[in-house]
């Protein structure tokens, strides 16, 4: 029975479909209800996955919980050591009583909990945790003791499943590499999960920061940049940040994209996809749909936009929308907040890089990017 667990375990490691079931055999071993093994990264929601008896109740759990509080928790639980650990070793009998993440747990017919946190080598935590309804007190000590037996291998089958993860990123960077896009894929604090080649070697640009944290040359920028990926986890809308390249001055694009719902599984260790865009002269005008759709600017704000990259004055194409000049003002500061730029020859240098859309009008053989 242990050996048919342990290789369950690292079965598991590369084969993620597996883990609920492994769960459930660590479970039934250790008189738990079932199991639940979650990836923290500190400024994420964590990613999970639960044996089937307590799928359901968790996943209503995970939308309600107060994910600050569980890090506080966590780093309590830490400070313990890294075996699993009873709830009742760790929490006082008033703690427990008055923990809403507990409350919760009860009110969905479970309370009771045992678990492990374990920091793995790829900066993220797995965390092991097996639950027993309320009703029926807590872990045996002889519980605790299956568990830890099983420790190391859970150990390195969660280092194994993260790692496998980001090399998964790692190779779909750099086949963006191919197409000719440098690119990174980064967490929400701005680490660098993985960086393709091509933007690796911008180092007059940009430059890996102490922690592995994505950083740009100019302090300027880099402030910018921390603004821009706040904006992104906070608001779920892309930002672009135009620069220049230090070598020679050539105008580049920074894109940070969000990543969402099925491009999670894409890169399943990744918050945001950076993007890089070289730019080139060009006189096109950038359409105002394009607008709306790259900088979440409002139809006004972006046939203002479109007219100044155009060469208007800000007079000149305040008369286009029909606005005030005190109005155009009030907009252009709104397209400042939105493209993460500060005066106006930095937004026309931006407002180049978006996808250009003829109007009828326009000749098809009309000069271009």
């Amino acid at each position: 029975m242990i050996q048919d667990v342990t290789d369950r375990i690292y079965e598991a490691a590369f084969q993620p479909e597996c883990w609920p079931q492994t769960l459930n055999d660590l479970a039934t071993a250790s008189g738990s209800l079932g199991g639940v093994l979650q990836v923290v990264r500190r400024g994420s929601v964590p990613r999970w996955i639960a044996s089937p008896e307590v799928q359901g109740a968790f996943a209503v759990y995970a939308q309600g919980a107060d994910f600050t509080a569980t890090y506080e928790c966590a780093a309590r639980w830490v400070a313990r050591g890294q075996n699993f650990l009873r709830d009742v070793d760790v929490y006082d009998p008033i703690d427990l009583a008055s923990d809403p993440s507990r409350k919760m747990l009860a009110d969905l017919g479970l309370g009771h909990q045992i678990g492990a946190i374990l920091s793995l080598p790829t900066g993220d935590t797995a965390c092991f945790t097996f639950e027993r309804r309320l009703a029926d007190g807590p872990h045996s000590v002889r519980a605790q003791n299956i568990l830890n037996s099983h420790l190391s291998h859970l150990a390195r089958a969660g280092m194994m499943a993260a790692r496998l993860e980001l090399e998964m990123a790692r190779a779909r960077v750099e086949a963006m590499t191919q197409i000719g896009l440098p690119a990174a894929v980064l967490r929400a604090d701005g680490q660098i999960v993985a960086m393709s080649d091509t933007l690796r070697a911008m180092d007059d640009l940009i430059l890996a920061a102490p922690q592995g944290r994505l950083a740009l040359v100019a302090p300027r920028q880099n402030q910018r940049l921390s603004a821009a990926l706040a904006r992104v986890q906070t608001e779920a809308a892309a930002a672009s940040i135009p620069l220049r390249n230090g070598s020679d001055l050539r105008p580049v694009v920074l894109h940070l994209l969000p990543l969402r719902r099925t491009a999670r599984a894409l890169f399943p260790d990744g918050d945001i996809m950076l993007v890089v865009t070289p730019l080139a002269v060009s006189r096109m005008v950038p359409s105002v749909e394009a607008l709306c759709g790259l900088f979440d600017l409002s139809p006004s704000e972006a046939r203002l936009a479109a007219g100044l990259s155009a060469g208007r004055t800000l007079a000149e194409a305040a008369a286009e929308v029909g606005i005030t000049v005190k109005t155009a003002r009030t907009y252009l500061e709104r397209v400042f907040q939105k493209t993460v730029t500060h005066q106006q020859s930095e937004l026309v240098a931006l407002l180049k890089s978006a996808p250009w859309m003829p109007s009828p009008d326009t000749p098809a053989n009309a000069p271009g990017i």
